[in-house]
């Protein structure tokens, strides 16, 4: 009989779930969600992103991005831009408000990696992650 306690797709998920929250709960008190967190990484990582493109890169719909980006525009974290080429196309900007803050909050990815991490090897998490590619491979 099929159980879910043993299922890795199972255990994967509640982890997550669990990792995420940890994440987020460490944030909050530093002002930002751990989404905002991952929006602004992106935009630091790769400069001005359409709101598409960062959807996608955080893998969540266009709509919650739009959401996402009303709260921390109203922050002054960033600015939205509408292309020249086509101005149905926002861009989104970190703000100097913005690259300091995430400059400030960067670490905290570090140190949750690190806390996530302890205990595991650095050949343990190779092949943790060629599992986890794997997986994504079958779910395409």
């Amino acid at each position: 009989m099929f159980d879910i306690e043993s299922c890795v797709c199972f255990i994967n998920s509640k982890t997550s779930k669990k990792m995420a929250s940890m994440f987020n709960e460490r944030l909050i008190p530093l002002g930002v969600t751990r989404v905002q967190w991952i929006a602004m990484y992106y935009l630091l990582k790769h400069g001005d992103l359409s709101q598409k493109e960062l959807g996608e890169k955080m893998d969540i719909k266009e709509s919650t991005v739009a959401r996402l980006l009303d709260r921390m525009e109203e922050e002054g974290l960033i600015i939205r831009t509408l292309a020249k080429e086509d101005r149905r196309v926002k861009y989104i900007k970190l703000t100097p408000s913005g690259r300091e803050r995430m400059g400030e909050l960067l670490p905290e990815g570090q140190k949750m990696s690190e806390l996530f991490s302890r205990g595991i090897t650095e050949d343990e998490i190779q092949v943790f992650k060629r599992v986890l590619e794997k997986f994504m491979e079958n779910i395409s």
